[in-house]
């Protein structure tokens, strides 16, 4: 009673207002009801790449999954990568605007189902990524998700190796450049493992993750992402 008094007397003298429209919000909420609606929302999805969707009877698999199945059993993504999303992510990663993270990540969490025994395990950086940034975005992204009982363990895996972006790299070099670029420290055998990340763009370093942790046992990897930029040819086979 004494903390939801002090909350509710903390919401009195310093309202919280709404990222988009600076209304003032309830509960300590970052986002509006109406903003909260007219988010870019992604409605359709291939569930093994989150790649959007055309509405058409009997399609449930884009035609890449279908020929080439990845090793990420589902793949869910909140939102398309456009505005507010884009601006937020950006502010997130270049202007190191923590308070973003526990916001995208709340966004995330309302939306995944209700704790079980899998295993939250954000995308790793490079030690070198890391040095530069100063957090990895993902683990941030994934910290808010424990409030929903989930347990977390960034030390699962590690990236040994610093690689270019994805998105920079044409597709014929995209699974090359991820080769042997991740490592399985702890021990996943008949795992549930739930990967989150920020964005996600070509899929393949999801898909590579994915494939060594059913590598080393993990019984089943989905993925969990803020965004997917659905940008012509990039697919988790790429």
């Amino acid at each position: 009673m004494v903390y939801k008094w002090a909350d509710r007397v903390q919401e009195l003298l310093f309202p919280t207002r709404c990222y988009l429209c600076c209304t003032s919000t309830r509960g300590g909420r970052a986002i509006c009801p109406d903003c909260y609606r007219e988010l870019p929302w992604l409605t359709s999805g291939c569930p093994t790449c989150a790649a959007p969707l055309p509405a058409l009877p009997g399609l449930t698999h884009c035609e890449d999954c279908q020929q080439h199945p990845p090793a990420l059993d589902a793949c869910h993504a909140l939102f398309n990568f456009q505005a507010p999303i884009d601006q937020w992510i950006r502010k997130l990663k270049f202007q190191q605007e923590l308070s973003m993270a526990k916001f995208l990540g709340r966004l995330l969490a309302e939306k995944m189902p209700a704790a079980d025994n899998s295993i939250l395990v954000p995308v790793p950086l490079h030690r070198n990524r890391l040095r530069q940034r100063g957090f990895n975005q993902a683990l941030e992204i994934a910290r808010p998700l424990r409030e929903r009982g989930y347990q977390l363990d960034a030390r699962c895996c590690t990236r040994t190796r610093h690689t270019p972006p994805q998105s920079e790299l044409p597709a014929a070099a995209r699974l090359h450049n991820l080769f042997g670029a991740f490592r399985v420290d702890n021990s996943v055998d008949g795992e549930n493992i739930l990967l989150i990340d920020d964005v996600l763009t070509t899929g393949a370093t999801l898909n590579a993750l994915a494939g060594m942790l059913k590598q080393a046992g993990a019984a089943r990897v989905e993925a969990w992402v803020v965004a997917r930029t659905p940008e012509p040819g990039s697919r988790l086979r790429k």
